[in-house]
């Protein structure tokens, strides 16, 4: 082997990467403030935010996990089938190719919500209730649930590692089966947040696919969600429960209990986020998606520019360009490939030529459509296909029958389908995450300790769904 030809062709290889990375960070920070200001710039801004989709493309594929890779791909491969043979404009290309961008600048801004977490030591403050006020299991468990949602409500997927570094000492010393513990709460948490927060892409994907606005699922996403995490508790702790305390000494609060009316600070930064949401929504200021974009911006750079003062802002803002815009590199990619594909479905004519089978079809099954939709969600991401295709795909085909049922109840089975599948499939992104940093294997995590929860949410998600829509809808 020529010693010398491979280190100059290692040394190309890590340039290159590092080339890659910061032109994807730079193309997502251009997305993002496009998504942001886009309306107030003199020109149009379709074209500025088609380039940055394309670069945002090219330079992240390399990046992207397989799964993700094989997924983009094959939406490329058909939406450039379907607007190459319907022989449709440039403009129509651009569209499509724009149409889900926001969902990047989304993930993008939410993840600027870590800085002033970490910045503030809101863990220590956590840290300090779950080490000084939880003396049973039961309570501890609804904590643990409660914080991932909160946290998840504008961190997303990195809600996950906090809450693993904040709950996993003190539980590893209280409770006897700590994966299961840990696992059932925080997935559960994470799950229910994708049922009402503006942040999270699954509840952006059903509000896109229904044309409802954000606002008219929220509050029955919001008491779902609730209803859940109740289930949840229920369901570790009736009788027969699966969890058991370690003989350990009793537990004295930390000093780190005086300051722990900060961890309310958590709650009320949600709180900010959900009536900030609605206060754009009633004066109708932006689209619905850039609404998400400008309140989540808004929010976090208040919460950081009041924590400016404490000695590390530097650090932070270093992690968030070097390891923050990089968490958006799987989905990135494969939300530009998705928005192509979904464009290319809504002008090629294609579901106006399927539209006699769908709705011969919804006839057929009634209200049944929405409950077997569900089902087709959680069994497709068994099989490895992401809830975010699915719920793209059955929520155009759900939006093209001409169903007996309120389009609010299509949006809630669509949510609930989507939430059931993350809970129990081994292959997302949360199961993974936190399978790795408990050291327990997928399977587990997902399956074994969530299906039995999983059925018992979705029957109930699906009965909520039809109650509300037939009251509300």
């Amino acid at each position: 082997m020529d010693l010398k030809r491979y280190g100059k062709y290692s040394y190309s290889l890590v340039h290159e990467g590092r080339f890659l990375k910061t032109l994807f960070r730079f193309a997502v920070v251009i997305l993002v403030a496009i998504q942001l200001f886009g309306p107030f710039f003199p020109f149009p801004s379709q074209i500025p935010l088609f380039v940055s989709a394309l670069v945002i493309f090219v330079a992240g594929f390399p990046l992207m996990s397989r799964g993700f890779r094989v997924a983009a791909l094959l939406f490329l491969i058909l939406a450039f089938s379907l607007l190459g043979f319907s022989r449709q404009p440039f403009a129509t290309w651009v569209a499509a190719t724009n149409s889900m961008t926001n969902i990047i600048a989304i993930v993008a801004v939410m993840q600027t919500f870590s800085m002033p977490i970490r910045l503030g030591t809101y863990d220590s403050a956590i840290r300090a209730w779950v080490e000084g006020r939880f003396k049973s299991l039961r309570s501890l468990f609804a904590f643990t649930t409660l914080v991932t949602h909160l946290l998840t409500s504008f961190l997303n997927l990195g809600s996950v590692p906090v809450v693993v570094s904040l709950f996993g000492k003190a539980l590893g010393r209280r409770v006897e089966n700590y994966e299961r513990f840990i696992s059932s709460a925080a997935t559960r948490g994470y799950v229910l947040a994708a049922l009402w927060s503006p942040g999270a892409v699954n509840l952006f994907l059903v509000v896109q696919a229904t044309g409802l606005s954000w606002s008219r699922v929220f509050l029955p996403g919001f008491f779902l969600a609730i209803i859940g995490m109740g289930l949840s508790s229920l369901f570790e702790f009736g009788k027969g429960g699966v969890h058991e305390s370690k003989e350990v000494g009793s537990e004295t609060p930390s000093k780190g209990l005086a300051q722990s009316a900060r961890a309310f600070h958590v709650f009320f930064v949600a709180l900010a986020f959900v009536l900030l949401m609605l206060l754009f929504e009633l004066l109708d200021i932006g689209a619905p998606g850039s609404r998400m974009i400008l309140a989540g911006a808004s929010i976090s750079l208040v919460w950081l520019l009041s924590l400016a003062g404490r000695p590390g802002l530097a650090v932070e803002l270093r992690a968030y360009w070097r390891e923050g815009l990089l968490k958006t590199a799987d989905i990135g990619p494969f939300f530009v490939a998705m928005g192509l594909f979904s464009g290319a479905l809504e002008h090629s004519g294609a579901m106006d030529r399927a539209a006699p089978f769908l709705e011969a079809a919804a006839s057929a099954l009634g209200g049944g459509s929405v409950v077997l939709v569900g089902l087709l969600i959680v069994a497709g991401s068994l099989i490895g296909l992401h809830p975010f295709i699915t719920i793209v795909l059955f929520g155009k085909i759900l939006a093209h029958s001409d169903l007996p049922v309120p389009p609010l109840t299509v949006a809630m089975g669509l949510a609930v389908g989507g939430a059931a599948a993350y809970m129990v499939t081994p292959f997302a992104g949360v199961i993974m995450t936190l399978s790795k940093l408990i050291g327990a294997r997928a399977f587990d995590v997902a399956f074994r300790w969530n299906w039995r929860f999983g059925i018992l949410f979705f029957g109930t998600g699906m009965a909520f769904a039809f109650l509300w829509g037939g009251f509300f809808g």
